[in-house]
């Protein structure tokens, strides 16, 4: 007799197959933390932005901005983890998460992303346009990297997945190797990730770590509502942006943590400080 009834997932999705066989049962030193920001000011910014300039500025652009520049100003916080010591990177790359949905199915909806390069360099309209020109081309079946990813390992069983995944992060993490040469892309997370789950009506997500990232921080985005204040002694209303954050304990730790909190707060409510490209 079975301990559990089972049957086979039907026509899982590439990602469906590949997070399948990246991770292995739980023993990670996940840490999580929730912050709520009032967001008047940071939407009446972004809405400035986009008329500005012209570009489709949002929020998931704005912390993706404001997380480069704090790890910037804090650079142990741009580090990895390999031969059981901390190294840090040079270069400051966000990865901002893009949905690819299946209108048939919610289980063959595909996650991919795009990778922003030195966002540290770059402003909130440079930012939202590299993500809205390689989401698009995601989106399209346009996007050379993400089709040659899902068409090789569309048919392949799990048990070789599982292998090559764990070879190409001790290829490019733990020897340092860029594996291009394989026609994989070298480092494709980069410093921190942002997502948004807000998107989807909910308030509080934490996302779980993709092992062959080497990535310690995660940003989960949460809806903006309105909800009831304290402001000067007095109950109002106001409006509120949930953040949600998942960190690699072995990088950040709480107090690196809470200057992350502090520092997002500061930027996000005081959003003309994105600005700076120099800060």
């Amino acid at each position: 007799m079975p301990n559990i009834v089972l049957k086979p997932y039907p026509n899982p999705s590439t990602y469906r197959k590949i997070a399948a066989n990246a991770w292995d049962h739980p023993f990670d030193p996940h840490v999580y933390g929730s912050l709520e920001i009032r967001s008047e000011k940071l939407e009446a910014w972004i809405q400035k932005k986009r008329e500005d300039t012209g570009e489709k500025v949002t929020v998931g652009t704005a912390v993706a901005r404001a997380l480069a520049m704090i790890i910037k100003k804090h650079r142990s916080l741009n580090s990895l983890v390999r031969f059981g010591n901390l190294y840090q990177r040079e270069d400051i790359d966000i990865f901002v998460q893009v949905v690819v949905e299946d209108a048939q199915s919610i289980g063959k909806a595909d996650l991919s992303g795009v990778k922003i390069k030195n966002a540290d360099r770059l402003d909130v309209a440079a930012i939202g346009k590299v993500i809205r020109e390689r989401a698009a081309k995601i989106r399209a079946g346009q996007d050379e990297e993400f089709n040659n990813t899902k068409n090789s390992l569309a048919a392949m069983p799990g048990f070789i997945i599982y292998y090559l995944l764990r070879f190409l992060d001790f290829l490019q993490y733990t020897l340092n190797i860029n594996p291009k040469f394989l026609g994989t892309p070298g480092d494709p997370f980069g410093s921190a990730m942002v997502t948004n789950v807000g998107v989807f009506g909910l308030t509080v997500g934490y996302a779980p770590f993709f092992p062959q990232a080497r990535t310690p921080i995660i940003i989960t985005l949460g809806t903006i509502e309105e909800k009831p204040i304290v402001e000067d002694g007095k109950i109002t209303i106001g409006r509120v942006l949930h953040v949600n954050g998942t960190f690699d304990h072995r990088v950040v730790d709480g107090y690196h943590a809470g200057v992350v909190a502090r520092e997002c707060r500061v930027l996000l409510e005081n959003p003309e400080r994105l600005d700076d490209i120099e800060g």
